[in-house]
């Protein structure tokens, strides 16, 4: 109960039923004071014309004809008539349904209870007052008219009775449904606690269940979901990378050691122990650029170099690329074509887009026969701006063409040529740091390697 009682949701429920209950206050005082005054002229005025009524049957004072009307009127029905007193101008009482009473000019409110005789009262009692008007006449006798105002405290006593009921009610009808609220609530935040017990024990597929009310704690479910799925693939990666790190580092490390074994043990001379010296360096510069290809991949994936970025002239990045890659691509006894849109601009950083660009063109002549055409291509498109890379090799089969962006991934027939597998990860990591979407599609035959660049960011003069 402590719990429920410590929930958002019962807080809010608490304090919307106090601001109900004030509000509802508020209009208990508003029609309580409305009631009460109009019942209150309405008394007055009933006592105010039956005073005028006798004042002016009077005419010159208490006469016979006044007493016998007042005397008539007090024999009226019980619950018809109203109240009266007449006394003659030394004070001595001569007609009505009230004991003597000291003759004061005006509005005055008596108990009944000091002043009826003769009543249509079963059983006066303090809850009945009179309210009386008061005057002395043309001889100096004096007139009272007055009406019981039991009827006006019987009302208020029934708007307090229906109001403390009614508040009652509303209190009742606010809090409840805030501690319905507080255990559904409580019951969501209990399921969400026992996922994040069950990931922080290790069980890292657990996912937050969704009752499917479309809330904001589906809301809420659906958005943690989404980052442990997030930290699922990340973990999964990390132990991909990790995996193939110790996989693919295993081999150079193991001929290094083999080298500076057979120098150690089979060296005979200093032509022997340079060349075993030169294949350990060469190994370990290969060791060296697959952790300088890591650490630049981490670089860019942690998107800080993206405070560095300016406009790039992309149009003058392609053609760069191309003049430089085209006498490798001749030597390579392969061909290259090159159709680049002129006065394109990019917002990003030069270094990486030039990186990301010339890996795509050493992956197309590393992988394609002698003799395979190679194309390298910057246009507009429908608004779009599209490079591309693209050969005429053996392709990448569909159902590979998104692995080969993992880290130390390679193809099965390309674990016989030099490299790393980070190459295309690298293309991926500036692509997403650049909002470029990249894709690899079929040349037929060959490969297509597709950048769309986005549009918020390039201009084309």
């Amino acid at each position: 109960m402590k719990r429920l009682l410590r929930t958002a949701s019962f807080r809010l429920a608490a304090a919307y039923a106090g601001v109900t209950l004030i509000a509802f206050l508020t209009l208990f005082a508003t029609a309580y004071l409305i009631t009460t005054r109009a019942l209150d002229r309405q008394i007055r005025f009933g006592i105010e014309a039956e005073y005028q009524s006798l004042a002016s049957a009077a005419g010159s004072g208490a006469t016979p004809e006044l007493v016998a009307e007042i005397s008539k009127r007090v024999r009226l029905p019980a619950g018809t008539s109203f109240f009266y007193f007449l006394s003659d101008a030394n004070g001595h009482r001569l007609t009505g349904n009230l004991n003597d009473h000291r003759p004061m000019d005006g509005w005055q409110t008596i108990p009944l209870s000091e002043v009826s005789g003769e009543t249509n009262l079963a059983s006066p009692n303090d809850d009945h007052r009179l309210t009386a008007l008061g005057g002395h006449l043309s001889d100096n006798s004096f007139l009272l008219v007055g009406d019981d105002s039991y009827r006006l405290y019987d009302a208020q006593e029934g708007i307090m009775e229906s109001f403390a009921l009614a508040s009652g009610l509303v209190l009742a009808l606010s809090i409840l449904p805030g501690m319905i609220m507080g255990q559904s609530f409580l019951r969501r935040i209990d399921s969400i606690n026992t996922a994040s017990q069950a990931i922080v024990k290790g069980r890292l597929k657990e996912r937050i269940p969704i009752a499917g009310k479309g809330d904001e704690l589906d809301e809420l479910s659906h958005n943690l979901n989404r980052m442990l799925d997030s930290n699922q693939s990340l973990m999964e990666s990390l132990r991909q990378v990790s995996s193939s790190i110790a996989h693919d580092l295993r081999t150079p490390l193991s001929r290094l050691r083999q080298y500076l074994e057979d120098v150690r043990l089979f060296a005979g001379g200093p032509g022997e122990l340079q060349s075993a010296i030169d294949q350990a360096i060469a190994e370990s510069d290969t060791l060296l650029s697959t952790f300088s290809a890591l650490l630049r991949i981490s670089q860019v994936e942690s998107k800080s170099r993206r405070s560095g970025f300016k406009t790039v002239y992309l149009s003058g990045l392609f053609e760069k690329i191309a003049e430089a890659y085209a006498p490798v691509i001749e030597e390579a006894g392969k061909t290259l074509r090159s159709r680049i849109a002129a006065g394109a601009s990019l917002t990003g950083d030069e270094e990486l887009l030039t990186q990301m660009l010339a890996n795509l063109v050493e992956n197309a002549i590393k992988h394609t026969p002698t003799g395979a055409a190679i194309s390298l291509t910057l246009e507009e498109n429908s608004s779009l701006l599209v490079g591309c890379v693209a050969d005429s090799g053996p392709g990448i089969p569909e159902p590979e063409r998104k692995r080969v962006f993992e880290r130390f991934y390679r193809l099965d027939r390309s674990r016989t040529t030099p490299g790393s597998g980070l190459g295309l990860s690298l293309v991926a990591a500036v692509a997403d740091l650049h909002g470029i979407a990249v894709t690899l599609e079929d040349n037929r035959p060959g490969l297509r390697a597709v950048l769309q660049f986005p549009r918020h960011r390039f201009s084309v003069s």
